[in-house]
């Protein structure tokens, strides 16, 4: 525990100065929920279970430069209240610095693709046990993971372009010392009662070698896993394209998003490789979101070609605004064996 205690303190240390600054702001959120999963699988564990949700600290601001030019940045860090420690008591989230002025922003770091981007804007249950982007299956692999074929993009010179007439354009190339690299173009359309967009990414994974895991061990006999074991990778390209977007109705908004990508590489997690390989999935992703006096009922549904259909339910209410609970049941879009369903109990405050 005193390492945990350590950790947060140097975490602190770090990003106390920067927040004293008058445009420098700490932010975060601590998101738990209690989660009792069913596995088609029987020898999968279905005993209840405590889930961090993303949570994490952060520290952004922004200098005035004059000539109505800014410098701007973000560090942001996830951590995981419901462990001791789990793979390093700090990950890396959203880690850049940039400029923002008339002509647009541009950004250099780590950070969320085009692609990426918009998937939790049509996702109600987005960072909780049943968004599409997790078990659910109903949103593609890139809506997350790092790395330079990963949703949250490293290396990464990012662009995007002032919002006029409710249009806007985000452009972002990988910058990893390659002769292939990854790149993306996106549009957007957003005005107060619709949005819709357009992505293209053309992914590039660079082949590694395995790594196995860092582990260490304190004066008391307890071992840390500082970094993870890493798989070997295989060198892989491929194009993948999507377009969504969502329609507000009253107290009612509807969402829809249709995926085209390579299962191999970017599909869904956990379909038998050898029913995948080289295969291209259509990924369909729709979701509702009725608005209930302080809270709100969710419903999303997907088809990730597997021949089943994934759907959630959600009950999310409000204590205050910046503090919900919420909970809800999914079953995932998987005819395999690891065919999942879970019901979810959570809380989530923002600071």
């Amino acid at each position: 525990m005193k390492k945990r205690f350590l950790v947060a303190a140097m975490a602190a240390t770090l990003v106390s100065p920067l927040a004293a600054q008058a445009d420098a702001t700490v932010y975060g959120n601590v998101h738990l929920s209690i989660d009792s999963p069913s596995f088609e699988d029987s020898t999968k564990n279905d005993n209840l279970d405590m889930n961090s949700n993303t949570s994490a600290i952060g520290v952004k601001g922004k200098e005035d430069l004059g000539g109505g030019m800014s410098a701007i940045f973000k560090v942001e860090f996830q951590v995981d209240p419901s462990e001791r420690n789990s793979g390093g008591a700090l990950t890396d989230r959203d880690q850049w610095v940039g400029l923002k002025g008339s002509m647009g922003t541009v950004k250099f770091g780590t950070m969320s693709n085009n692609y990426k981007q918009m998937g939790g804007k049509i996702d109600p249950m987005y960072r909780t046990r049943l968004e599409g982007r997790g078990f659910m299956d109903t949103q593609s692999s890139l809506h997350s993971g790092a790395g330079e074929n990963g949703g949250r993009s490293t290396n990464t010179l990012q662009y995007s372009s002032p919002k006029m007439g409710g249009m806007q354009m985000v452009f972002n190339y990988t910058i990893a010392g390659q002769d292939d690299e990854t790149l993306g173009l996106g549009f957007r359309y957003k005005s107060k009662t619709i949005l819709a967009y357009v992505d293209y990414l053309d992914v590039q994974r660079q082949a590694s070698s395995a790594v196995a895991a860092d582990v260490i061990t304190d004066s008391a006999g307890d071992t840390f896993t500082v970094a993870p074991a890493e798989a070997a990778v295989t060198a892989a390209s491929e194009a993948v394209f999507k377009v969504g977007g969502s329609v507000k109705m009253g107290p009612v908004t509807l969402g829809l998003q249709w995926e085209f990508v390579d299962q191999d590489m970017n599909g869904i997690k956990g379909i038998v490789p050898s029913d995948s390989s080289g295969k291209a999935n259509d990924v369909i992703f729709t979701s509702l979101n009725w608005k209930v006096g302080s809270g709100n009922i969710a419903f999303t549904a997907g088809d990730n070609g597997t021949d089943d259909i994934g759907y959630a339910i959600m009950y999310n209410h409000k204590l205050s605004k910046r503090t919900n609970t919420y909970v809800g049941y999914g079953d995932n879009a998987s005819n395999k064996a690891d065919d999942q369903q879970d019901f979810t109990l959570g809380i989530r405050h923002k600071f």
